[in-house]
């Protein structure tokens, strides 16, 4: 797989909680479909990630093997892009996960409230790629967000899509 640092991913948890969660992405969902309940950055070409979990943290993609999984890149990321959304992020490394922002996303009009500086996994992956100036606006951003982003959005080209 060739991955390069400002690849996004996404993931499908089949546990309780990513099934949950794509529950609700389905509901929110204009296209009615949500596969991914995860997404974070891929920060190395050898799959180190930058992620929201218990804590937003380094981590990289071997957890997740025989996970489906959706890889993404923008064609116009760059080093110096990438560079510029770690700037943004980086400092968010240790912090707890904004559990308390959970019942806010179960309804879209509120997803985007009590945010503060406080991102969860997706929105993470998108408050990177929009101090990249790929994307508008991060709050509120879920997983099926992201892949759909990558699935249909000008610009985003499918490095990987399958079981890791």
């Amino acid at each position: 797989m060739n991955l390069q640092p400002g690849d996004i991913f996404c993931i499908n948890n089949p546990k309780i909680h990513g099934r949950m969660i794509n529950f609700v992405q389905k509901m929110r969902s204009s296209d009615n479909e949500s596969k991914y309940s995860h997404s974070g950055i891929i920060t190395s070409e050898g799959g180190d990630t930058f992620e929201s979990l218990w804590t937003i943290r380094k981590s990289t993609l071997t957890p997740y093997t025989g996970h489906e999984i959706l890889i993404g890149r923008n064609k116009h990321m760059t080093l110096e892009l990438y560079q510029l959304g770690w700037k943004a992020v980086k400092y968010h490394e240790g912090q707890r996960y904004p559990f308390w922002r959970i019942p806010l996303n179960l309804f879209s009009s509120t997803s985007k409230i009590g945010t503060g500086n406080w991102a969860d996994c997706s929105e993470m992956a998108c408050k990177f790629l929009e101090a990249c100036d790929l994307v508008g606006f991060w709050k509120g951003k879920n997983p099926d967000n992201v892949a759909d982003m990558i699935h249909k959005w000008k610009g985003w080209s499918t490095v990987f899509e399958g079981v890791l």
